[in-house]
């Protein structure tokens, strides 16, 4: 009975175990030819934060957000429905939706424009259940751009010039990095 008590344990233990290792993620992302780090995780809602060395969640300029919604299942109208919300919280965002791709590439601000930040986003089937979001996110801070219309013009001329390089190297490396 001591030998089965013993065989029940350590296989409870391997289960928990081999279960957060399915959450568990990679420590490092690369992309556009540099590596990020994992600085925050919010396990709780299945969110990883990846910034380059010696950027902060606080100070960046940028970043790569791996996040898995177990509930949501097709990455078409997930991408449409992000789209809409960031229009109806940020007024004045730029926001393109590729929807045979599940991808959406987008520029928005906070109300204080202290920032125009630059986003490509694409939703993905998850290894197990669910959808995986990739973000790949850059920011031009007005403190470094000539004031608030520095920053937005740096964001727009970015996006103009790297929008294609950016959505083609997501849809490319996003596949890598699963949440799940």
């Amino acid at each position: 009975m001591r030998n089965i008590t013993a065989i029940l344990g350590i296989l409870l233990t391997m289960f928990v175990f081999t279960q957060s290792l399915a959450v568990a993620q990679t420590d490092k992302v690369k992309f556009d030819k540099q590596t990020y780090n994992l600085e925050s995780a919010d396990k709780k809602n299945n969110e990883y934060n990846y910034y380059l060395k010696g950027e902060t969640p606080e100070n960046w300029h940028s970043k790569i957000t791996l996040t898995n919604f177990p509930d949501l299942t097709n990455a078409t109208e997930a991408a449409a429905e992000l789209a809409h919300k960031i229009q109806e919280e940020n007024h004045g965002a730029s926001v393109l939706v590729y929807p045979d791709a599940a991808m959406i590439g987008l520029i928005s601000f906070p109300a204080s424009k202290d920032y125009y930040e630059y986003n490509t986003i694409l939703f993905q089937p998850a290894k197990t259940k669910g959808l995986d979001k990739f973000k790949y996110a850059k920011r031009f801070y007005s403190s470094e751009n000539n004031g608030q219309e520095g920053a937005r013009k740096a964001a727009i001329e970015f996006a103009e010039k790297n929008n294609t390089k950016y959505m083609e190297m997501v849809n490319k490396e996003a596949p890598k990095y699963k949440v799940d």
